[in-house]
């Protein structure tokens, strides 16, 4: 009689689950806006080649390689280019930088993945005891004891143990460090660019936080050579697609409560992505020749995900937002959706991959 309810339980959840973002839905009204092939396909105005340069950051939870070359394939398969991937990679910060080719009918995308997991795996690799089925880097660890609800274990494993400590990990005393290691990263990936080739910025949760703090202070540098490195990336920065943004959240860390018992909302302070903005307006107008090209912004987010947030675009006024909302999984009943899922299949999820490759509404260069 239990097997039979768990069984009917079964076929209520599968026929009830749904993806109410799909196909997704723009929040700002009369969404319009280019994908990597129309980049592509106009760069050589600028720069006289036929090529862009991408920056792939990736977000929270232990990541490696095989995320980057399925990114890549993502976005690929929605042009209908070939990828050629390079054999060379580097990793002297602690940060592994893959770069790849990816041949699109108009012109070559020249892909940078920046893969910082390594950074914090050690820290994080003191919960494995605590995972009840352990995650690739806590494998040979020894069982947990107790025994946990599938479903908790699931969000326990995932999001708890292997996911939340990078942002706490960031958040603490190794944030500098961790900024350090990012600017090399950055340095390395970046230092042969041509200033005329625009930039693509596609970046994940925590590694958009990272990324825009680390430009932040190595414009203020006193280091020449970061300070120009980050200059010319920012003024070339043409698109920048941001998944399961966490910039609010965050931000909340980097507050001190406000004197006496006043409990009013407090006005947060500018955020990194806010000061790169001003800092591009202000690159603009004292530049020769002509005005950079308003920034277009992209901010993917599942309601669903419980780390995500949308960017309200008042607080933006330095570039063109638009929010999309998507599903990365099913919602049963109306009830829930797979949290670690929902978090981290933004870049996998062929929605997502289309709007990024083909842009809003589809590019008539996308077959």
């Amino acid at each position: 009689m239990r097997t039979y309810a768990c069984g009917l339980a079964a076929l209520v959840l599968l026929a009830g689950c749904s993806t109410p973002y799909r196909p997704p839905q723009f929040l700002e009204p009369g969404a319009s806006f280019p994908g990597l092939i129309d980049f592509v396909a106009e760069a050589d105005k600028k720069s006289g080649k036929q090529e862009a340069d991408v920056l792939l950051v990736h977000g929270m939870c232990t990541h490696d390689a095989t995320w980057a070359t399925e990114t890549v394939n993502t976005l690929a398969a929605q042009l209908a280019a070939n990828v050629l991937p390079s054999a060379s990679r580097s990793g002297g910060s602690g940060i592994i930088t893959i770069p790849d080719i990816i041949h699109t009918p108009r012109g070559k995308l020249l892909v940078k993945s920046l893969i910082w997991s390594p950074l914090t795996t050690p820290i994080k690799q003191q919960l494995c005891y605590d995972q009840t089925d352990k995650s690739p880097i806590c494998l040979g660890m020894p069982a947990f004891p107790g025994k946990r609800a599938s479903l908790n274990a699931k969000a326990k494993d995932g999001l708890l143990d292997d996911c939340l400590p990078d942002a706490l990990i960031y958040q603490g005393d190794a944030r500098f460090e961790i900024q350090r290691r990012m600017r090399e990263a950055i340095m390395n990936a970046t230092e042969n660019a041509d200033p005329n080739t625009p930039l693509i910025v596609i970046s994940e949760s925590l590694g958009s936080k990272i990324l825009f703090d680390t430009l932040a202070g190595m414009i203020e540098d006193k280091d020449q050579r970061a300070a120009q490195a980050a200059r010319r990336d920012l003024e070339r920065m043409a698109y920048l697609i941001m998944a399961a943004n966490q910039i609010p959240l965050l931000q909340t860390a980097q507050q001190i409560p406000a004197p006496g018992d006043r409990q009013t909302m407090q006005a947060p302070p500018p955020d990194s992505l806010q000061l790169l903005l001003k800092k591009r307006e202000d690159f603009s107008k004292d530049r020769r020749g002509p005005a950079i090209d308003a920034l277009t912004l992209i901010a993917f987010t599942d309601p669903n995900d419980l780390l995500s947030y949308t960017l309200p675009p008042e607080r933006y006024p330095g570039a063109i937002v638009h929010n999309v909302l998507v599903s990365n999984d099913r919602t049963y009943l109306g009830l829930f959706e797979n949290p670690v899922k929902a978090h981290l299949d933004y870049l996998s999820n062929p929605d997502v991959g289309s709007l990024i490759s083909c842009g809003q509404p589809r590019s008539a260069l996308c077959k």
